[in-house]
């Protein structure tokens, strides 16, 4: 450990890659209780899998156990038998002292502390109860919004793998999907946005409006220009506030800037004339 860094080694004992001592193995920065590191994992399975790769993975640290645990998403058809059902386990052999930094410390073979186990046969099977416990900290969602508000590209493949985690334990999360699609929204792709996340989100609850602010968005960047203001209308009407916006709204908000204000004052000009659909006869409201 170096401040909040931390660079883990191989031991050189083994395993399928045959890593030397001193390889580094995984790296990253601590931010609480949750990791954000790369791990160089061994992979086996099809001939494509075979041989060492490096992940992006966040990796949640519990204090009460001294056990640090990443969930990492492999390619279709690989496994790792430094993995149990896609977890690393790294366990201290001297944690459970205290629940301040000297006990992350010792769970990460820091000062005073004996090694965290990290060999793949023990990573396979974490022995003990302790090694079981639930982590500490944000869970996956909250982990990926937290990376999406930071703004920063270079995070937005740990986000990804935060929201994918997330899904998979519940495919209606929409927390999770309007973060997927404000991923591929940041990287120039409403299709993707539409297609795999907001069209899932069917029907969309009366207490989120702001799915139908990305999905305006979405309509935005397709040049779907009438959408967009029907979209945002849906959305303000159900108190959706751009003026306070969350942090991972705030692109959304300065791209639909001009609509969002005709949007909001199309709404104030019908409240102001009550029944002047009906008096109409029909005629379009503004």
């Amino acid at each position: 450990m170096d401040g909040d860094r931390l660079v883990g080694t191989s031991s050189g004992s083994g395993g399928g890659c045959k890593f030397s001592a001193g390889t580094e193995v995984l790296a990253g920065e601590f931010q609480g209780n949750v990791l954000v590191a790369t791990l160089q994992v061994c992979l086996a399975g099809t001939p494509e899998c075979v041989g060492a790769r490096s992940f992006p993975t966040l990796a949640t640290y519990n204090p009460h156990s001294g056990v640090l645990s990443a969930r990492v998403r492999l390619p279709k058809g690989c496994h790792s038998p430094g993995l149990k059902d896609f977890v690393l386990f790294l366990r201290s052999t001297g944690a459970g002292e205290s629940e301040d930094d000297t006990a992350k410390d010792g769970a990460l073979g820091g000062r005073g502390a004996s090694p965290a186990v990290a060999d793949e046969e023990d990573a396979a099977e974490p022995k003990g109860s302790e090694t079981r416990a639930a982590p500490t900290g944000p869970g996956p969602v909250e982990q990926g919004l937290l990376f999406l508000a930071s703004k920063s590209p270079n995070k937005w493949g740990f986000a990804q793998t935060r929201f994918e985690a997330a899904l998979v334990a519940n495919p209606q999360d929409i927390d999770a999907l309007v973060g997927m699609a404000a991923i591929h929204l940041g990287q120039g792709n409403p299709g993707k946005a539409h297609q795999e996340a907001l069209s899932r989100i069917r029907p969309v609850p009366p207490t989120r409006p702001d799915v139908y602010a990305w999905q305006a968005y979405v309509a935005d960047q397709q040049g779907d220009g009438g959408s967009v203001q029907r979209l945002l209308r849906k959305a303000l009407e159900l108190n959706w506030s751009p003026e306070n916006p969350k942090p991972w709204e705030e692109a959304l908000v300065k791209a639909l800037a001009g609509d969002i204000e005709l949007a909001q004052k199309q709404l104030k000009s019908r409240k102001r004339a009550p029944g002047r659909e009906a008096a109409g006869a029909g005629s379009p409201s503004p």
